[in-house]
């Protein structure tokens, strides 16, 4: 069984499960496909109606592949778009709540730990009132959710609490008249940096 196959098995899509001809760009570590590029477009090919990951959105995906915690961060990438996915899913069944309430009272099996080390809807205000690193959370999204095609996103996920620079982050917001999720960042931390990175 190919590495691609048993990522796209094992990223246990909401939606079905993914191709098992994955080849994202760049494959890389002497890998046919890394496991977090794998989950991203598992993710993409699973969830794209209801989890949209733009297509400049992606960072530094090697970097997270080539370490030695890819295989967990793999996982994890594949279980928080899976959050994602459900949440919208509630959202455009009648669910009124953000995804941090969803998260935390939903009891949905593919919710996220909404906890201030997995899940953070907003940034610092240090972070805010930094123009550089303001300006680092505007990110793509399609121009039928912002005609500039770019929107401030706070909203993240940890997929990692440790891993340092390289501990991965998705960057997120819900199109409130679709309840699609927006993806506009995933990769390591260190192209987000924060006050205390």
């Amino acid at each position: 069984m190919t590495l691609a196959r048993r990522n796209s098995q094992s990223t246990h899509s909401l939606l079905g499960k993914g191709s098992s001809a994955l080849r994202p760009a760049g494959a890389q570590c002497g890998r046919p496909v890394g496991p977090c590029s794998a989950a991203v477009e598992a993710a993409r090919q699973s969830l794209g109606d209801r989890v949209l990951i733009h297509p400049d959105a992606c960072h530094g995906l090697r970097d997270l592949d080539c370490a030695p915690q890819a295989a967990s961060w793999g996982k994890g990438i594949g279980r928080a778009f899976n959050a994602l996915g459900a949440y919208s899913l509630s959202a455009e069944a009648g669910f009124a709540g953000g995804f941090f309430q969803w998260c935390k009272t939903s009891g949905d099996p593919q919710s996220w730990p909404a906890t201030p080390k997995k899940l953070a809807m907003r940034e610092s205000e240090t972070v805010m009132n930094s123009p550089k690193l303001y300006r680092s959370r505007i990110l793509p999204v399609t121009t039928d959710v912002d005609a500039s095609g770019a929107i401030l996103m706070q909203a993240h996920l940890k997929i990692a609490e440790g891993g340092g620079d390289l501990a991965p982050r998705i960057y997120f917001t819900v199109d409130p008249r679709t309840a699609a999720v927006h993806v506009g960042y995933v990769g390591p931390h260190k192209h987000m940096r924060n006050t205390r990175s």
